[in-house]
């Protein structure tokens, strides 16, 4: 299965939760790889830290252009596409090639308005919205929950919670998983239907 993060807003957490999904699969004995989209290469770095600090990554993390995601084959694994911001040729290969896109958002505002735009493009796509940095009980989450349930967008069941820890784990190989192991779940569900 191959799993694409996408949003055209950078400081979303695409990496973050590229890198937080890729470690819940590989504990679950799922073969993954991961692929840095991204020129800036955040994916890439966090492992080499890791690396370096002898704490590596449970699975391979390689860069990767258009042109190669256009032609990588898929396996029987999952692979766990980390997108930059506003490098058009890269977002659309991972939209063209993915079997599930994921576009993380924050419940705010400014980074809601940027995702329709992002959802424009994904009509012909298996997509789902998962929201992050979430105060469960603020009010701003459930009412961005609502606008995507009235306008029939697929939003995961889960959320990532607002922790300064998450942040912390850069360049670590991540110990609490914190929800993505429930949003693994939701996922091993999506690929039983294809």
């Amino acid at each position: 299965m191959r799993i694409s993060f996408v949003h055209t807003k950078g400081g979303v957490g695409k990496t973050t939760s590229s890198i937080f999904l890729a470690t819940a699969a590989a504990r679950r004995g799922i073969v993954v790889e991961l692929f840095d989209a991204d020129p800036q290469g955040s994916a890439m770095r966090w492992a080499e830290i890791a690396d370096h600090n002898d704490d590596p990554l449970e699975f391979a993390t390689e860069p990767i252009n258009a042109k190669k995601l256009q032609s990588l084959k898929k396996t029987d694994g999952w692979q766990i596409i980390d997108t930059p911001p506003g490098s058009a040729a890269e977002i659309q290969a991972a939209i063209d090639t993915a079997d599930l896109v994921i576009v993380p958002t924050h419940p705010a505002p400014l980074d809601i308005d940027r995702v329709w735009p992002t959802l424009e493009t994904l009509t012909h796509k298996n997509a789902a919205v998962l929201l992050i940095g979430v105060h469960e009980r603020r009010r701003l989450y459930q009412e961005t929950r609502d606008v995507f349930e009235d306008q029939g967008i697929q939003t995961f069941a889960s959320f990532v919670p607002e922790r300064e820890d998450i942040k912390a784990t850069f360049g670590t190989n991540p110990h609490e998983l914190y929800t993505f192991d429930e949003i693994c779940e939701e996922i091993l569900g999506i690929e039983e239907m294809f």
